[in-house]
């Protein structure tokens, strides 16, 4: 008897303590699916938006979206293209060794969906010639949400230096 206490103890206790991560867990990985495919309707927009004006499609990179994510994150702590540690928004491209020739940044906060924030952007001087630029080869898109809920996208354009 004293052992089956012991084990149903055990078995509450472990209950307290794994279940609330495993159920963060599952949630993150529900944020990590979400945005994924919020960046991955964003591309296949802004590729739209570039073959409406005659200009080739932007290839995803690699490191360029680990760039990106930071300036997402980046973002949520001070939305400007000055980062937070009062540098400009181009020094991320050394921090992954992303030497290039072009290179252009889009930052958007608070757009429910990625057509709304695709909308804005072309509605936008600025912002629209950097997704039209003929001179950009890749795009990389960083999406942070804050516990508010809030989401903070940065867009990095690049092309490498040869």
């Amino acid at each position: 008897m004293k052992a089956v206490k012991r084990l149903t103890a055990l078995f509450l206790i472990a209950l307290i303590f794994f279940v609330p991560r495993v159920t963060a867990l599952a949630a993150d990985e529900e944020m990590a699916d979400k945005t994924a495919e919020f960046c991955s309707e964003l591309l296949r927009l802004v590729n739209e938006e570039r073959e409406k004006a005659g200009a080739a499609p932007l290839e995803m990179h690699e490191e360029l979206v680990k760039a990106a994510q930071l300036r997402a994150e980046e973002a949520a702590e001070k939305f400007s293209h000055t980062r937070p540690d009062g540098t400009r928004w181009s020094t991320v491209f050394a921090e992954y060794e992303l030497k290039y020739t072009a290179a252009g940044e889009n930052l958007a906060a608070g757009f429910r969906t990625a057509a709304a924030m695709v909308k804005a952007w072309m509605n936008s001087e600025g912002h629209r010639a950097n997704i039209l630029a003929e001179d950009f080869i890749y795009i990389a898109f960083g999406c942070f949400v804050r516990e508010d809920g809030r989401m903070y996208v940065a867009q990095l354009f690049f092309t490498p230096a040869k």
